[in-house]
């Protein structure tokens, strides 16, 4: 037979046991990873985004493709507003890059980013025309902020 004393020393600890599982889900703070910016996008392209080849000629003058070759990408297209609006994921040098690029009637605007969403360069290509870098900052910042913010409204786990 269990003694009286052994049931009632048990029942004094059991809730000094349970005191050390009840501390971790109130006393200490579970550290919550929040995605960044970046790789919700990585993640959204690579699960929503089609595979596909950029033509050449914008991304040569951008210093991201040699000449002639055809680049091999990631993207994402939707229709806004004021045209249509398209980012790609590119992986040069080995690390990844995006290419925001908008459509507004015959004319098209390429912006160059790395995964900061630093815009490191700029070029206009008209239908039929050359790809020619953008030299004018403000209005090329201005196009690019509007691109990234059209994707940022859009992105999911915001």
């Amino acid at each position: 037979m269990i003694g009286r004393r052994v049931i009632l020393a048990a029942f004094a600890t059991l809730p000094l046991g349970a005191c050390s599982q009840m501390s971790d889900l109130f006393g200490s703070r579970r550290s919550v990873t929040v995605s960044t910016r970046t790789e919700r996008l990585i993640r959204w392209i690579g699960n929503s985004g089609r595979n596909t080849q950029m033509a050449p000629d914008a991304l040569t003058v951008m210093g991201l493709a040699p000449p002639g070759r055809d680049v091999p990408a990631k993207q994402l297209a939707e229709d806004g507003p004021d045209g249509r609006y398209v980012v790609s994921l590119l992986r040069v040098r080995q690390i990844d890059e995006f290419v925001f690029h908008r459509r507004q009637g015959d004319r098209l605007t390429f912006h160059h980013s790395d995964s900061r969403f630093a815009r490191l360069s700029s070029v206009s290509l008209p239908r039929g025309g050359r790809a020619l870098l953008i030299t004018d900052r403000g209005f090329a910042e201005n196009d690019f902020q509007q691109q990234i913010g059209f994707w940022f409204d859009r992105m999911p786990g915001r």
